[in-house]
């Protein structure tokens, strides 16, 4: 018994234009994809910095950061708040707010920074004069979303001028944290 096919085989210039026109919108979906991603913000929200007792660290590195910082008396430390922020490899960064009215003038208030550098060894990797008045639901410092090429987390720091709120995100360059990234919302 012999079997006969009935159905046409289509030419190979059909078949061609079948696989290019696959292949076309593929491509095309995959490159919409990339740039409505791009449009979108998926990112993670800032982390508020939680600030304690400065009793919670290391005695040296407070003694260090108010001689270096302050003119501030052994009975003013007790004021001194501190955030204390683990980086990738196993070390503390830390960022004191003297909650002082000796470091707050018209520039705002004092907020140093100190990386640990070893046991014992502590490097002041910011210094910034902040104003520490923001409206409800923001933080003054976060820890950012963003990812650092350092072993330090970056930063946000919130600042309002008038009715706008300026966002700045600072990133540590290898000696000290810089401004990478600066936007400026209306304040909600």
């Amino acid at each position: 018994m012999q079997i006969i096919n009935t159905k046409k085989i289509p030419s190979d210039k059909l078949v061609r234009l079948v696989r290019i026109f696959h292949f076309s919108l593929a491509f095309f979906l995959l490159l919409g994809t990339l740039f409505l991603n791009g449009c979108t913000n998926n990112s993670i929200a800032a982390v508020p910095l939680q600030w304690k007792q400065a009793d919670s660290i290391p005695p040296i590195l407070l003694q260090l950061a108010v001689n270096e910082n302050t003119s501030a008396t052994p009975n003013r430390l007790n004021d001194v708040l501190v955030a204390s922020i683990p980086t990738k490899d196993k070390k503390q960064l830390y960022i004191f707010n003297y909650n002082s009215p000796d470091t707050c003038g018209k520039l705002g208030c004092l907020y140093v920074g100190y990386l640990e550098k070893g046991e014992s060894s502590y490097q002041r990797v910011l210094n910034l004069y902040l104003q520490p008045n923001l409206p409800p639901k923001h933080s003054l410092i976060s820890i950012n979303s963003d990812v650092s090429s350092s072993s330090l987390p970056c930063l946000e720091i919130k600042q309002v001028d008038k009715s706008n709120l300026q966002i700045v995100t600072y990133c540590f360059n290898g000696s000290f944290y810089q401004p990478t990234k600066s936007i400026q919302t209306l304040v909600k």
